[in-house]
């Protein structure tokens, strides 16, 4: 009986391919192809808009967001995934790679049909549209009550989707699958040993944690670097030639005219703000009225602007520079290209808060000139200084780890011998002992320097210090983090400190060098090490291991859709206006909409 049952059970799919085969032979399909244009033209091939149409329906029968698809520029990816698909099938004639009628009859049978994306784009693409890596678009093409193939719902939805005959279908898909399985034969060339696994395992489930010092150009620009004229002077005068050079790029901006100010800027702070936008002004206001009471009261400007401006210029005492047109918000820019020299202004709004500007000078040709030639020299000065400064200090305090003293130590020993410009008015204020102390103390922020030295609203903020500053050099503590993380997020190259800290042996070894940030130089030292262990890889192992392989297929698949370009596909021209992102117009003319699909199991 089992045996009469498997006979019986062949026989009819036997029939089933055959009625397929027959019923679509060439030129009997009741759907027949549009005229079509190339999409892609590559070698002399065609590649015809019938299919890319089909493709592109294909791609899109699980996405029903047209704006993320167009987004997504799936049109150009359609097309891209056609020639790639070219490129495979002319691969697989050069191995002998084929399908036969019954391979194929037997995946369209199932509802399996194939669409093609670029190699580098299957994964991060197909996920968006619901695709898995095999490319893979399952059809219902089965009878609802009997659940077997039904040729007339297999047509309807060949019809509905792809708009092809059934033909034209069978010749789309043909390709389609040899393409696929030569995508299948590269990735299953790629192996992935169990000792490879557990390297890569261990280098992502390993983690390190860092203690590290910044050391700033801020801090030694605002507090440290001498900005007399003097000094100023006697730098331009042994970098004449930088400062020409610069100059030149820069004195448009100044002349004919600039004019000298000085800006106390009060900002509404998030913390305010969240109380609601008109609360959040009103209490910046508050803290920029009892500034200008500070000044009526005879205080100077520099004074006052260094206590209570939020804006970056508060540590040099509000000091602008000589400001020419199209450097300020145009409120203040307004203001101050009215007021006569020795000005003070009234309350300026603009979106960020509330303006006190000074002008102190109207400065024209010869002056301008001379003004602005001084400032460039301060500014190419102070960026010189305070990259010096910040360098050495970092490698002293590395030297000073490195030959047995803490970090903190280390840390807290450089900073007691650093003292403050002369010229810096207010910074004399804190002792450099005080810092050395609070450093040592506390390897984090001052309790006393919250918000960078903010005072509450309505009240004077201390002036910058070296106890105070948002800047200053302090011990602090990275999380843990693995090969790939940014430990130090300013960082230059930001897994370079992850990379030294991976090649540190035991807690408490330092490198060799410092790490280079955007505004300065970091020492870091090696604080806490793990390592993945066995018992979690064994836990892991399987899944590990297969996502590695994936991840390695995948670049394999790109890699090898590369060379074939290179070699055998270079010649390659699209049809831009196919390629173009419709938008439908707002009566619903336009791109008709796509088919989606109902797809089996």
């Amino acid at each position: 009986m089992n045996r009469l049952s498997q006979i019986f059970g062949a026989a009819i799919v036997i029939a089933i391919a055959v009625v397929f085969i027959v019923q679509f032979r060439p030129n009997t399909g009741p759907v027949q192809s549009t005229a079509s244009t190339c999409v892609v033209e590559v070698r002399g091939s065609c590649l015809s808009s019938v299919e890319f149409n089909a493709s592109r329906n294909l791609l899109a029968m699980r996405a029903v967001d047209e704006n993320r698809l167009r987004a997504m520029g799936y049109r150009r990816l359609t097309a891209e995934g056609l020639y790639e698909r070219w490129l495979l099938n002319e691969d697989a004639k050069r191995l002998g790679i084929s399908v036969s009628d019954d391979e194929l009859t037997t995946e369209l049978v199932a509802g399996r049909v194939r669409v093609s994306l670029p190699a580098d784009k299957i994964r991060q693409v197909g996920y968006a549209l619901n695709l898995r890596e095999d490319l893979i678009r399952y059809l219902d093409v089965r009878n609802r009550q009997t659940k077997k193939f039904d040729s007339k719902q297999y047509e309807k939805q060949i019809r509905n989707i792809t708009k092809m005959s059934p033909t034209d279908f069978r010749d789309y898909q043909r390709k389609e699958l040899v393409a696929a399985r030569m995508r299948d034969l590269i990735r299953a060339r790629v192996r992935v040993g169990e000792n490879e696994a557990f390297e890569q395992f261990s280098r992502e489930k390993s983690t390190r944690a860092l203690s590290y010092v910044r050391f700033d150009r801020r801090f030694y620009s605002d507090l440290i670097v001498d900005t007399s004229e003097k000094a100023i002077q006697a730098w331009a005068d042994a970098n004449k030639e930088e400062l020409d050079k610069t100059w030149e790029g820069r004195k448009a901006q100044v002349l004919p005219e600039c004019r000298v100010a000085r800006d106390l800027m009060v900002e509404v702070k998030p913390s305010e703000a969240e109380q609601g936008p008109e609360a959040g002004k009103a209490a910046a206001k508050a803290r920029i009225e009892a500034a200008v009471q500070r000044l009526k009261k005879g205080e100077s400007f520099a004074d006052v602007a260094r206590s209570a401006s939020d804006d970056p210029s508060a540590a040099r005492g509000g000091e602008l520079g000589c400001v020419s047109k199209g450097r300020l918000s145009k409120p203040v820019e307004d203001k101050l290209f009215e007021m006569k020299a020795g000005e003070v202004s009234d309350l300026i709004e603009t979106e960020d808060g509330f303006h006190v500007i000074k002008l102190e000078q109207i400065a024209k040709d010869a002056e301008a000139e001379k003004i602005g030639r001084l400032e460039t020299a301060r500014d190419l000065y102070v960026a010189h200084e305070s990259e010096r400064l910040a360098a050495e200090a970092a490698k002293q305090v590395l030297a000073a780890a490195a030959g047995g003293k803490s970090l903190e130590d280390a840390l807290a020993t450089y900073l007691a011998q650093l003292t403050p410009a002369k010229d810096k008015a207010g910074a004399a204020g804190a002792k450099s002992g005080d810092q050395a102390a609070a450093a040592k103390q506390d390897g984090n922020k001052d309790e006393g320097a919250k918000d960078g030295g903010q005072a509450e609203p309505g009240e004077a903020r201390a002036p910058y210090t070296m106890a105070n500053h948002p800047n200053r050099p302090t011990v602090e503590a990275s999380l843990p983090f693995n090969v790939s993380g940014s430990p130090i997020t300013d960082a230059k190259d930001s897994t370079e400190a992850a990379r030294i800290a991976f090649q540190l042996d035991k807690p408490g070894d330092l490198p060799k060098d410092v790490v280079a940030l955007e505004n300065g130089y970091a020492v870091i030292q090696l604080k806490e090490k793990t390592s993945a262990s066995q018992e979690q890889w064994d836990k892991d192992r399987e899944f590990y291991t297969a996502a590695m392989r994936a991840a390695k297929q995948n670049d394999a698949l790109v890699g090898y859709m590369r060379r074939l370009k290179s070699t055998i596909g270079s010649e390659v021209k699209y049809d831009q206006n196919l390629l173009k992102e419709t938008k439908p117009a707002e009566d619903g003319s336009g791109e008709p909409e796509l088919p989606i699909g109902d797809e089996g199991e």
